[in-house]
């Protein structure tokens, strides 16, 4: 009698939410993890049916795993096929489809190949994606690289940089899964880029921001070539890669007229910023006193303790002593904590977080948006009722940053 209410449940939650297709996602979320995949299937198809967008190949892999994992093959293909004919599919998405757990039933059937040769000759066109070099390591000579992805729309002279750092951590493969999410950029017309940083624990957060800010200046230094206007450079980022990207919007101007490289003599200003649930005041985090960046156990415990392991050379004997003294350490959380830098030239700044962010406090933006506001910085704040640290809480408004950046990327 129990299973025949899960049923009934569902229709009507389904109706209910027929119109909210993230409300759909998120019941579908909920079911999957009590693994009633079938129930959960159902869920995310009555989500992407009542979706205003349709090309959503993330929805559609997610359908096919619940359905695959419900024992119902036919219904995962359907799904997958729209797989095969998307638009914002790209060649690591697909590729990570083998890869996939969920869908591991599915691939001793005669339809699966066919389905994977389809899909990769799709997302083969669908980015035009370039691996550049922006610079390399002081200390030991490493390249610094991005993916830069040219406009899919008419191009609008645009750029927004991508900073990909989650948990201070920074590869290929996380840059090339940013692709699919940087669509609704080059459908506007955006140049995009994909910029990698060193990541912790060899590098810490200040030699990070180094590294953006180096990334800014190439693409200003190089906006003829790469079909830019150098003043019309947006920045955005999640968490880590929000902090980065504030610490970056927030910094003074210092141009540094003596550079031998001509790169380095340019300005890292960016004129718009967006980010998500952000660390913004390291000294002070969840309220004050508690200080993050003294909080090591806390912090190798989650495996983030590099990013904050700020060292300095010792030229006698050239090897690298950790910096332990706390006021030194307080200095330098400071001068990486975005809320002490902002001034009234500061550009326009998009955030968003959510009320139950249970990784970066909430206060993380309040104290932010306090700050800016005092300074007069024009501003946007969401608050996302029952947002945890993920994206998929912040939408829909999350899409909003394209408009965002369109306003005042002007």
């Amino acid at each position: 009698m129990k299973k025949l209410l899960i049923p009934t449940f569902i229709l009507l939650s389904l109706s209910s939410l027929a119109q909210d297709p993230f409300k759909s996602y998120r019941l579908s979320d909920s079911l999957y993890r009590a693994k009633d995949y079938k129930a959960a299937a159902s869920a995310t198809m009555a989500g992407i049916r009542s979706d205003k967008e349709k090309d959503l190949p993330l929805r559609y892999r997610n359908a096919a795993g619940a359905w695959a994992m419900a024992g119902m093959p036919d219904s995962a293909f359907a799904a997958l096929a729209a797989i095969s004919k998307s638009n914002k599919t790209s060649l690591p998405f697909v590729r990570g489809l083998a890869n996939n757990k969920d869908l591991e039933g599915l691939k001793t059937d005669k339809r699966w190949v066919a389905f994977m040769e389809k899909s990769i000759e799709k997302a083969s066109g669908n980015y035009k994606a370039e691996e550049i070099i922006y610079g390399h390591k002081e200390s030991d000579g490493v390249a610094l690289s991005m993916i830069a992805l040219s406009p899919v729309g008419k191009p609008n002279g645009k750029a927004i940089i991508r900073v990909v750092a989650g948990s201070w951590f920074s590869n290929l493969t996380s840059a090339e899964n940013y692709i699919m999410g940087s669509f609704d950029y080059l459908l506007k017309g955006f140049k995009v880029f994909h910029v990698m940083v060193g990541s912790q624990p060899r590098y810490n957060m200040a030699e990070q921001v180094a590294d953006v800010k180096r990334a800014v200046r190439y693409i200003r230094y190089n906006a003829q070539n790469l079909g830019i206007d150098p003043q019309k450079i947006g920045i955005e980022g999640a968490s880590a890669g929000g902090h980065l990207s504030l610490n970056v919007a927030m910094a003074d101007e210092k141009i540094n007229e003596k550079a031998t490289d001509p790169v380095d003599g340019v300005s890292s200003r960016v004129q718009a910023v967006a980010v998500l649930f952000p660390p913004t005041d390291l000294l002070n985090w969840g309220g004050t006193g508690f200080n993050f960046v003294n909080a090591k156990p806390l912090l190798e415990q989650n495996k983030v303790w590099g990013a904050v392991d700020f060292k300095t050379l010792q030229e006698s004997t050239m090897t690298y002593a950790p910096v332990t003294d706390t006021a030194a350490r307080n200095i330098l959380g400071k001068q990486v904590s975005p809320l002490y830098a902002v001034t009234q030239d500061d550009p326009p700044v998009f955030i968003m977080h959510g009320d139950a962010d249970p990784t970066v406090p909430i206060q993380q933006s309040l104290v932010l948006i306090e700050k800016m506001k005092a300074a007069g910085i024009k501003h946007r704040f969401v608050m996302k009722p029952g947002g945890k640290h993920n994206t998929n809480d912040m939408m829909p408004e999350w899409t909003e940053a394209v408009d965002w950046f369109l306003e005042w990327l002007k």
